[in-house]
């Protein structure tokens, strides 16, 4: 059950009933939490303290010395308390001032409940992290001393006590024991024991019947197991112990190559007193503690017999030698001769530094100074044999005790040349391979199961902004910036088919798109498995940028060739509608002017049909426009800045009305160009007019203009309108292409626009976010020879 966050009110004693502490109480009991009320200065520690208190709102409504002197007192007495003050935007500066608020947090008022809310859980929630990692650093630094203290141990029993001490900081008991089996599995013993009391059946150094116990049911499951209440326990030593007053029990295996050597068991005087937390230590030094304890029982076998130890000696694996205090050689193993290839009669009364490099003579000094005391640690060292070779050793030394007198100093070598060698080499074999490898020009990385990268490229590691921490990292994560594993990822896709696989994926790379082609390998182990995956990925985001540059490119031949089409038909159905539609229109003008003889209700109809005729002759200019001749005519000086602001000045009073902002940013330095300046106002005024159709009351339509090139000058039209749908923007273009309702637009606006800009040599282009505006970018030549072209 989640545990019930308590927060403690702090209010201002002038307060009629706390009417504004009673309402903040409301707003948060209404979050599931416990309130409870004070004034300031009044028992706030004691209160803090008695009810074990998460959080403080102290709610400032003066600003006084006295309140003030309510919040510092707490935190000086409680500096770990959570506290957030509740204060006036007027008055914050001075809060802050006289507060120093590096340690509290503030809320202004007034505030509502939702951001009361979401301040309170944010504070509970940093609270909760800060105790998590102070228990879980805490945790750390107890299995570090415990493993440190088994590490360094010859003999568990020395150490069990110190082992245990630490161990009562994080699990909860009064008894520990480390319990073995005897080779047969009849009888078990108690091989050290930590106690608080004194009486006990079961001591160190007894064995008593396996059958029943325990560790008999440890050694069958090899699991750990509690006993939560002893005087209902299976076990025959569940009853033993809980005459002794022990009412609990844990047993934890002690496994050590597949096998249980014994168990570590706690036994504590309350019922329920152990659950699977105490697992999550345990598991953390029972490995050590299970070496550590096959060691003891090895070398306590040793001491009870010198002749079998004395074979073990001899035909050890690894060369051996008895040195005494000053590092001379009392006696050698058979290995130790093969090794350095001198016979014992060579060695012995010899000084082990005169077979060591100068570097290392000092080291051996050092160690047997150090293995008077502790062990030693394991250290590299180098011996010279007999033929003058160099043979690198790990070397272990054990001070061996009699009657804790040093009898001698056992020295432990173990000759590792030919593994140093092939490190050396496999590290070489390792260079050469990545001098190669980073002379590919695409990045490599290998991945592993769980989709984290466990090697990659110098290329790759040079390259990203993690450098080497790029390794142990998730490739969706670093290398695609995705949040998540993506559902067509290919490594995924090797996986799962064992095959080479290749495709190209799209990725962003601080916001930017990035193609990829990405070639997948399998990589096997011994049993055919796929366990990783080689990935080669080749950046072919220019190529792919190419071939998108070619696509519009083809598309705009397209358009335009679309365009001269449409345009020469237009002008042929334009010439051959005006002729009707003039007599239509000076009929319709005809019978207006003569209205007495005709009813209201046909006046009505002909004002219609001039209305329509209207229409048609609007509808038959933009398609003469579409398909104008320009012919011999020649472009002039133009000033783009003057021309777009006298369109502005001519259609600004329409946009003013509708609370349409229109911002201009023109560039001082922008250049004249030579064209045709009537064009150019029909293109500023149809984007003008198409942004107006776009946007709503309080939209904005920015012109901007400015130097591309010393040839070249961009104007951009930006508004933050409705936008267009992707799937329009290939054709707004086009003739009669419109979104707008039936009478409200030709379609040709657009299209028109499209032709003056290319009549000028020139580019225009279109980019929007459905709801986020439409941003137009022309660019056009500041210069351009005689202008000819088909209608």
């Amino acid at each position: 059950m989640e545990k019930v966050r308590k927060i403690l009110i702090v209010v201002n004693d002038n307060d009629d009933e706390y009417p504004a502490g009673n309402s903040l109480k409301e707003m948060l009991l209404k979050c599931g939490y416990l309130i409870y009320m004070a004034c300031h200065g009044k028992d706030v520690v004691l209160l803090i303290k008695k009810y074990n208190i998460d959080l403080v709102l102290f709610d400032l409504c003066l600003c006084d010395e006295h309140e003030f002197l309510s919040v510092k007192s707490t935190k000086n007495a409680l500096p770990d308390t959570n506290v957030i003050v509740m204060v006036d935007r007027a008055k914050v500066g001075k809060v802050i001032k006289e507060l120093c608020m590096d340690t509290v947090d503030y809320i202004l008022k007034p505030f509502d409940a939702d951001y009361l809310k979401k301040t309170v859980e944010n504070a509970l929630y940093k609270q909760q992290l800060e105790w998590n990692l102070k228990k879980t650093l805490f945790d750390k630094e107890i299995i570090n001393n415990i493993n440190k203290s088994i590490a360094t141990s010859i003999d568990i029993r020395e150490s069990f006590s110190m082992v245990c001490s630490e161990l009562k900081k994080i699990i909860p008991f009064v008894r520990a024991c480390l319990i073995i089996s005897n080779e047969q599995g009849q009888w078990f013993q108690v091989f050290a024991l930590a106690k608080k009391y004194d009486f006990s059946e079961i001591n160190a150094g007894e064995s008593f019947p396996m059958g029943g116990s325990l560790l008999e049911k440890i050694i069958q499951t090899g699991k750990p197991i509690i006993v939560n209440d002893t005087s209902t326990g299976h076990f025959w030593t569940d009853k033993v112990l809980h005459n002794e007053g022990i009412l609990s029990r844990l047993g934890f295996p002690l496994i050590l190559k597949g096998k249980v050597l014994g168990a570590i068991t706690f036994g504590a005087k309350e019922l329920n007193s152990f659950d699977e937390q105490c697992y999550f230590y345990l598991w953390q030094i029972a490995p050590q503690l299970a070496i550590v304890l096959e060691n003891t029982i090895l070398f306590s076998r040793i001491k009870t017999s010198e002749e079998r130890y004395k074979m073990l000696f001899n035909y050890a694996a690894d060369s051996m030698m008895m040195v005494d205090l000053n590092g001379k050689i009392l006696t050698v193993n058979r290995r130790e001769e093969e090794i350095i290839g001198y016979q014992m009669e060579e060695l012995v009364n010899k000084y082990v530094f005169d077979f060591l490099t100068i570097p290392s003579k000092r080291t051996v000094i050092s160690l047997l100074s150090m293995a008077v005391n502790k062990k030693a640690p394991t250290t590299e060292i180098e011996v010279i044999s007999k033929n003058k070779q160099i043979l690198v050793m790990e070397l272990d030394i054990i001070a061996v005790r009699e009657r804790n007198d040093i009898i001698y100093m056992l020295a432990h070598f173990r000759d590792i040349t030919e593994r140093k060698n092939l490190e050396l080499e496999l590290k070489r074999e390792k260079e050469k391979l990545d001098d190669i490898v980073s002379q590919i020009g695409a990045d490599l990385l290998v991945i592993g199961k769980d989709k984290k990268i466990r090697w990659a490229n110098k290329r790759l590691i040079n390259n990203h902004p993690l450098g080497k921490n790029i390794v142990n990292h998730t490739c969706f994560d670093t290398f695609c910036n995705f949040e998540e594993d993506p559902v067509e990822c290919p490594s995924f896709k090797v996986f799962k088919t064992a095959k080479i696989n290749q495709t190209e994926r799209m990725v962003y790379n601080h916001n930017k798109k990035k193609f990829c082609n990405v070639i997948s390998s399998p990589i096997f182990d011994k049993e055919g498995n796929v366990v990783q995956v080689l990935e080669l990925i080749q950046d072919i985001t220019e190529k792919k940028r190419e071939e998108e540059r070619q696509k519009k490119l083809q598309q705009q031949l397209i358009h335009s060739d679309r365009l001269i089409s449409i345009g020469r038909l237009a002008a042929g159905v334009a010439h051959e509608i005006n002729t009707p539609l003039a007599i239509i229109s000076g009929m319709t003008q005809g019978f207006l002017e003569r209205k007495k003889g005709f009813s209201n209700e046909t006046i009505k109809e002909f004002k219609t049909m001039q209305k329509v005729a209207k229409r048609i002759e609007r509808i038959v200019n933009s398609l003469l426009e579409l398909s104008h001749f320009e012919g011999n005519e020649q472009p002039r000086p133009a000033n783009i800045n003057k021309i777009i602001k006298d369109t502005v000045a001519l259609i600004i009073e329409p946009f003013t009305k509708k609370n349409k902002k229109i911002i201009l940013k023109l560039s001082s330095r922008l250049p004249k160009i030579k064209g045709f300046a009537e064009q150019l106002q029909q293109v500023i005024m149809n984007l003008l007019i198409n942004a107006d159709d776009a946007t709503d009351s309080g939209d904005t339509i920015s012109i901007t203009t400015g130097i591309k090139n010393k040839n070249t000058i961009t104007i951009t039209f930006e508004d933050t309108g409705k936008g267009i749908p992707e799937n329009q923007l290939s054709r707004v273009f086009d003739p009669f292409f419109t979104d707008k309702e039936v009478g409200k637009g030709t379609g040709l606006g657009l299209s028109i626009t499209y032709g003056i800009i290319k009549r000028h040599n020139g580019a225009i282009h279109v980019k929007s976010d459905v709801g986020k505006g439409a941003k137009f970018e022309i660019n056009l030549p500041t210069n351009f020879e005689k202008v000819t072209y088909d209608g």
